[in-house]
Formats: structure tokens, sequence, C-alpha cells
């Protein structure tokens, strides 16, 4: 037996079928955004690295201090004169260290993961693996 009846939202007044729209729409949004993840990653602090040259780790130290137009620092090792740390850029859990390198321009790319960071060194033609442990 079939009835020829209307759906039951047909017979509400338009204003009472918006409000029912945009609540779907509020929830279907909210779904989708999801739980956030965790804060950008605190560069400041002193750390041990081990950086990877010409085949060979070479171990040493850094430290990253907040300025007033956003950080500076040094990288130490006993294979190389002090080199001061020009600019720290953070997105998320990825951080990029621009430095004044002996041969250049120093980049080192890496991701924090818990006080850990694991990335890449790159100055002129030359580069190889960057690993770090957050001491503070």
């Amino acid at each position: 037996m079939t009835t020829d009846q209307p759906h039951p939202q047909a017979s509400l007044p338009m204003n009472r079928r918006v409000p029912l729209a945009l609540i779907a729409a509020t929830l279907a949004i909210s779904c989708a955004t999801g739980p956030s993840g965790p804060p950008p990653f605190d560069p400041v602090g002193t750390y041990s690295y081990s950086a990877e040259v010409d085949g060979q780790l070479v171990p040493g130290s850094m430290t990253i201090e907040a300025a007033e137009d956003g950080y500076t620092g040094q990288i130490m090792s006993d294979f190389f004169p002090p080199i001061p740390i020009n600019a720290v850029t953070v997105v998320d859990q990825a951080v990029t260290i621009e430095a004044s390198g002996p041969n250049g321009p120093l980049v080192i790319d890496f991701v924090a993961d818990e006080g850990t960071l694991g990335g890449t060194w790159a100055m002129g033609e030359q580069g190889g693996t960057f690993s770090a442990t957050k001491a503070n």
C-alpha cells in the first residue's frame, strides 16, 4: 500500500528547513577539521648534534636563543670556528636554520620529534644528514 503523503520536512515552513541545513553543515565542518596537532616546536635551547661530513660524523653543540626579531645562536664544533645563526624559521615541527658557514651560507632543515631532530644540512655543493638532541 502506498500513500501520497508528502515527506514530513516538506511540510515545514522554509524558515524551519534552513536551520536544519545549517546545523548539518556545521556538524560536517566540525568533524572535518579534526583535532589540532601539537603546538609549533620551540627551538630555543642547547643541542648536541651529529652532522655527516664527507662520510664521517662530526659532533658538536648548538645554541638557539630568542631575539627581538626572531632567533639567534651559534653552532660549534672542534672541527671549525663558531658559526653564527642568522635566522630560524619554524612551521609546526619543521625547522630551518640559516647560518653563516665558513664556506658560505649554511642551511639546516630538520623535523622535531619529541626533542630529537632529524634532517639535512647544506653549504654550497656539500651536504649531509643532521641529527640533534635538545638538552634543555
